[in-house]
């Protein structure tokens, strides 16, 4: 699995945290954006949280896009999160990937 913490863009609130990468046990890319709790004790608020499911996200570009809007992306963390997914084989080697296509198949019937 791997995690990049951003540089988060001047416009975005101190409390907000972003991480991009790549998690080999879902085999997807993500995203997640949220702010952190404020000292009087207010919840945590989540504003992106993608790739959390398998398979959800098979593309860096969307992770990376969908994290643009609040951090600084470097030059480089498309090809980085390419490079993570690629030494990071599906632990399932498809199993999992196989049985939620039928499963979904199965539910448009």
């Amino acid at each position: 699995m791997s995690l990049y913490t951003l540089r988060r863009r001047d416009h975005v609130p101190p409390n907000t945290r972003v991480i991009v990468g790549w998690d080999a046990q879902l085999a997807t890319f993500y995203t997640q954006v949220w702010q952190v709790p404020r000292r009087d004790g207010a919840l945590i608020r989540n504003l992106v949280a993608a790739g959390i499911h398998p398979y959800e996200i098979d593309d860096p570009a969307t992770v990376v896009d969908l994290a643009r809007p609040y951090v600084h992306i470097p030059e480089d963390l498309h090809e980085r999160l390419t490079a993570d997914r690629l030494a990071e084989d599906d632990p399932t080697e498809g199993r999992l990937r196989d049985a939620l296509v039928k499963r979904r198949a199965a539910a448009v019937r």
